[in-house]
C-alpha cells in the first residue's frame, strides 16, 4: 500500500452509487506511475448533499473529482467556471480545484474521439448516425462537431430530445452539423451513413442479448459501428457488424481515453493507453 502523509492530495469521485467504479484502479494506477502523492477515492453523495460535496472540495483542498450519476448536472450551480464542452453538453464529469476556483470539465465525448484517433478512425466528410439522445449522445455530438467536419443524424424514439439537442448545438463556426432528428421507425430509410454509435444502454450487461433498434437498424460492410457500452467487451451490436465486415469500436476505449484526460487535467501528465488497457481488462473480464 502506498505511504500517505500529511502531504498527500486527494482526488475523489462523487456520485452514488459510486462502489463499482474503476476510477479508483484508473488514477490510484497512475499516481504511482508518475511517483505523484496523491490517492484517489469514491465518495457516495446523495442527491440533497450535492451542494456541501462540491464546496468540500474547495474547504479540503482537494486536487479535483470526477463526477458520475445522478450529479453530473446537478453540481454545475455550484462551480466557478464551465469549459466549452461541458457548457455546451451541460454536464460535468471532471473538475479542478485551480487554487480555489472550480472548474468543470466533461471529457466523455473527448474520450471518445480521442479513442476514434487513437484507432486510426477519421470522421471527416463522414454521415453519421447516433443512436439515443441522452446525456452520453449530447457528449459525443458535441466533440463530433467541434472535431470533424461530419454530418450527424440523431436517431431516438422521442423525437423532442432528439430535436432539443440539435436545436442546442447547431452553432456556426463548427465544423460539423446535426443535420436531422429521426425515429427507429425511420432508420430503414437513411442513406448514406457511414458511422453509427450506439450511446444507448441497450446491450450492457446482464441484459447482453439486445441490440438497440435491432429491426429497423441496417447495416453494411462499409460502415464503422461504435457502441458506448464496455461490459461486455464485445456487445451483440459489435459482434453483429463484425461478422458483416464492418469496421468496430469498443467502448473500452472511451472509458480509458476520458480517464486519460481528467489525469491530465489535474497533473499535467501523461498515463499509458496500451498499461491501461491491460489492467482494465484484467480487472473488468
Amino acid at each position: 500500500m502506498k505511504s500517505i502523509n500529511a502531504g498527500t492530495g486527494t482526488v475523489c469521485l462523487i456520485g452514488n452509487p459510486t462502489v463499482y467504479s474503476l476510477s479508483p484502479i484508473i488514477h490510484n494506477y497512475g499516481f504511482g506511475l508518475h511517483n505523484i502523492n496523491s490517492v484517489y477515492v469514491a465518495h457516495t453523495v446523495e442527491d440533497n448533499y450535492v451542494k456541501e460535496a462540491i464546496y468540500g472540495i474547495k474547504a479540503l483542498n482537494y486536487v479535483g473529482c470526477n463526477v458520475t450519476y445522478p450529479h453530473k448536472t446537478n453540481v454545475i450551480p455550484f462551480l466557478d467556471e464551465l469549459t466549452s464542452e461541458a457548457r455546451l453538453i451541460g454536464a460535468v464529469n471532471t473538475i479542478k480545484n485551480e487554487n480555489g476556483k472550480l472548474v468543470g470539465y466533461n471529457t466523455d465525448g473527448l474520450g471518445f474521439v480521442e479513442g476514434l484517433k487513437n484507432r486510426g478512425f477519421d470522421l471527416n466528410n463522414k454521415n453519421i448516425c447516433i443512436i439515443g439522445a441522452g446525456g452520453a449522445a449530447r457528449s459525443i455530438v458535441v466533440s463530433l462537431i467541434k472535431e470533424f467536419d461530419c454530418n450527424v443524424t440523431i436517431c431516438n424514439r422521442n423525437i423532442g430530445t432528439a430535436a432539443d439537442i440539435m436545436n442546442t448545438l447547431n452553432i456556426d463556426g463548427l465544423p460539423g452539423r446535426i443535420t436531422a432528428c429521426i425515429t427507429p421507425s425511420q432508420l430503414k430509410a437513411l442513406c448514406d451513413i457511414n458511422v453509427f454509435i450506439n450511446c444507448t444502454p441497450v446491450g450492457m450487461s446482464p441484459n447482453e442479448d439486445f441490440i438497440p433498434f435491432e429491426d429497423e437498424l441496417v447495416l453494411d460492410e462499409s460502415m464503422l459501428v461504435c457502441d458506448l457500452i464496455y461490459k461486455p467487451y464485445e456487445t451483440k451490436l459489435l459482434k453483429k457488424a463484425k461478422d458483416m465486415g464492418c469496421d468496430v469500436h469498443y467502448g473500452l476505449d472511451m472509458l480509458i481515453f476520458q480517464a486519460i484526460i481528467a489525469f491530465k487535467i489535474w497533473t499535467g501528465k501523461d498515463l499509458p493507453y496500451e498499461q491501461l488497457e491491460l489492467l482494465l481488462k484484467r480487472q473488468i473480464y
